[in-house]
């Protein structure tokens, strides 16, 4: 109790007291009273302002790339995936309009092997497997999504369109939607080691600005941008853009391979009676290298030496001694180049120019002679 209360106690104490003794005595009291409002200063902070902040591009509120684990979508942002002709990934964004949805007029997702450098972009070459462009349409008054490619690298398994709801940053208004693109890279979706020795989502933040996302070399970049009709802006669209990236294990592969079979009499130089083939199948630049043990006599001890067996095909054009190791793509000898570049479509390679030669020596005792031809191929970046 302060001390104005304690005042105004006291004296209707004593006026009790007065009339009680004397009631014929007539008093008149004037009793300070404590309110709201008298006195020199008073507060109230019982009302608000309210800004409401409308946006006029655009807004992606989240974004994944993520894998099919067992029914959950499990993220994969800076990460490697598999190309094993069954795992499933997607693409998922979160557009929010305020002008509402029909102001949205396309969501485009691209992606590309960055081949190095993150200053390359998009290069809008159909198919193969270097490029990625999924789309959601929305200008005729009736939504759609489409694979524009490729066509033969992946699986396209659908898209869905979610209604939902901006509780976040969403006002009076504004439409929401969750859109996905889901596919299954096959085996020569081009490998993407990058330069990291792990990759990790931490190192770099996401920004909703060009190329933050973008770190790590020789990878898979990525591109999503929504594009408006420029509602509330002068008819002029506006596009917002998010950029990540992701990588690619290599994918290697020797599908089949031909025995080749000679015939001949020593002191000749016999060829393979037809060429034999070679079915590989791999995601990156390559090499292709095949060596041969000596060739044993199957009823003897006999051998012919692996140096008198002699390869070309491939990229090789001349014939060359089987004694070591013999690059039929890649390897940098003979003018060959280092690596033999990624296959651009389908999920094979078939070789099919690969001939062998055997220069029987002098004095060879007759019969069958065989050896194991070993093919090394390799995924290189």
């Amino acid at each position: 109790m302060n001390k104005k209360q304690q005042i105004t106690t006291l004296i209707t104490f004593l006026l009790f007291l007065i009339n009680i003794v004397n009631p014929s005595i007539q008093t008149i009291l004037v009793i300070p009273v404590i309110a709201g409002g008298v006195g020199d200063s008073d507060w109230n902070n019982e009302s608000n302002l309210s800004v409401q902040i409308i946006n006029l591009a655009p807004r992606v509120n989240y974004y994944d790339f993520q894998e099919n684990v067992s029914g959950n979508w499990e993220s994969r942002l800076n990460q490697k995936i598999e190309v094993d002709n069954s795992s499933e990934y997607r693409f998922i964004v979160n557009v929010s309009s305020d002008q509402g949805w029909d102001d949205i007029e396309f969501i485009n997702i691209t992606a590309w092997y960055d081949n190095g450098t993150e200053a390359t972009e998009y290069n809008y070459t159909k198919g193969g497997n270097f490029n990625l462009n999924f789309q959601y349409e929305n200008t005729s008054g009736s939504e759609s999504l489409r694979r524009l490619w490729p066509n033969n690298e992946i699986t396209y398994t659908g898209s869905t369109i979610e209604n939902v709801t901006d509780t976040i940053y969403g006002v009076a208004g504004t439409g929401c939607r969750n859109i996905t693109f889901s596919f299954i890279p096959h085996c020569q979706f081009r490998y993407a080691a990058g330069d990291e020795i792990n990759w990790d989502a931490t190192i770099t933040p996401v920004e909703n600005t060009s190329k933050y996302a973008l770190y790590n070399k020789w990878s898979w970049n990525f591109n999503i941008s929504v594009t408006d009709s420029g509602e509330d802006n002068g008819n002029i669209p506006l596009m917002t853009t998010i950029k990540n990236e992701f990588g690619v294990y290599a994918y290697t592969e020797i599908l089949s391979t031909v025995d080749p079979s000679i015939q001949g009499s020593p002191g000749n130089n016999c060829t393979a009676s037809s060429n034999v083939s070679i079915l590989t199948c791999t995601n990156g630049n390559y090499s292709l290298t095949v060596n041969i043990t000596d060739l044993n006599h199957t009823q003897s001890s006999d051998i012919i030496d692996n140096g008198n067996v002699y390869v070309r095909g491939g990229n090789r054009s001349i014939f060359k001694s089987l004694q070591n190791s013999v690059y039929i793509y890649g390897g940098g000898e003979d003018g060959m180049p280092n690596s033999e570049f990624a296959t651009a479509f389908g999920d094979t390679y078939n070789t099919s120019n690969i001939q062998y030669r055997c220069d029987i020596p002098i004095g060879t005792l007759a019969g069958l002679y065989t050896a194991e031809i070993r093919y090394h191929l390799k995924t290189l970046q």
